[in-house]
């Protein structure tokens, strides 16, 4: 039985985290592996951490790791990654959004395609048959239809949705992302990190998910984001991101 760790940043998310549990904790028996929930809170005004540690109270699968201040999704991510393999030593890691517009019950086949079948990455895609993307409208829909055109074309990713923060990743590709110098903090994390497993050749595979209505609070994605996220495609395209093992 592996150990899998689901990576959760949170900021201003307090009315989810109750029905994530509630979806995440139901996957504990059906998974057929150890899981634990790790947030990752910015220092939520809203609460969000202390609704956290209510439930941790009760469930010792559950964890909380505390930034103090708004730092960024894909630090979020990076730090997660460092605080579980510290804590909790998982061979599965999956990564995914607080507001339940990723389906936990798509956990399971995103695991599944790293444990059982080789993968060093599965993406959960919503731009291959049987996936969709219902919970993107007008401009976001718009956004994100040019983002994954724009990170395929100039970065030559052979990954149909770039964009997507819903992954499962093994124990090889967080290590591969550790030892590289990432540079971004914001959502554009999530085109960085599929170029750094392509430049280690690592396997990566889709697997389909319906992107749900966001029933709870707002995005955070912001315009600023949104222009720095075309800008740093360029800037990217000309980075070395060799893990430090191949170097020399």
């Amino acid at each position: 039985m592996a150990r899998v760790v689901v990576v959760l940043p949170t900021y201003d998310e307090r009315e989810n985290i109750a029905p994530l549990f509630e979806k995440l904790s139901g996957l504990r028996d059906s998974l057929g592996h150890e899981l634990h929930l790790l947030f990752v809170d910015d220092g939520s005004p809203d609460g969000t951490g202390d609704e956290v540690e209510g439930i941790m109270k009760d469930h010792d699968y559950v964890h909380l790791l505390q930034r103090g201040s708004k730092k960024g999704l894909g630090t979020a991510y990076l730090d997660g990654f460092r605080y579980a393999i510290q804590t909790l030593d998982p061979q599965v890691f999956v990564q995914m959004d607080s507001d339940l517009q990723h389906p936990p019950e798509s956990v399971g086949p995103l695991v599944e395609a790293v444990l059982g079948g080789g993968a060093d990455v599965a993406v959960g895609s919503r731009y291959i048959p049987g996936g969709s993307f219902e919970g993107l409208k007008g401009t976001r829909r718009a956004v994100s239809w040019g983002a994954n055109w724009m990170a395929r074309s100039v970065l030559g990713l052979g990954v149909h949705d770039t964009t997507t923060g819903f992954k499962a990743l093994s124990r090889k590709a967080v290590e591969t992302l550790l030892s590289v110098t990432m540079h971004s903090s914001g959502f554009i994390f999530q085109v960085e990190s599929l170029y750094v497993f392509k430049q280690n050749a690592l396997r990566v595979v889709e697997v389909p998910f319906v992107f749900e209505l966001r029933e709870r609070g707002t995005s955070k994605m912001s315009d600023k984001e949104v222009w720095e996220f075309f800008r740093s495609i360029l800037a990217m395209r000309f980075r070395n991101y060799k893990a430090s093992q191949e170097k020399g």
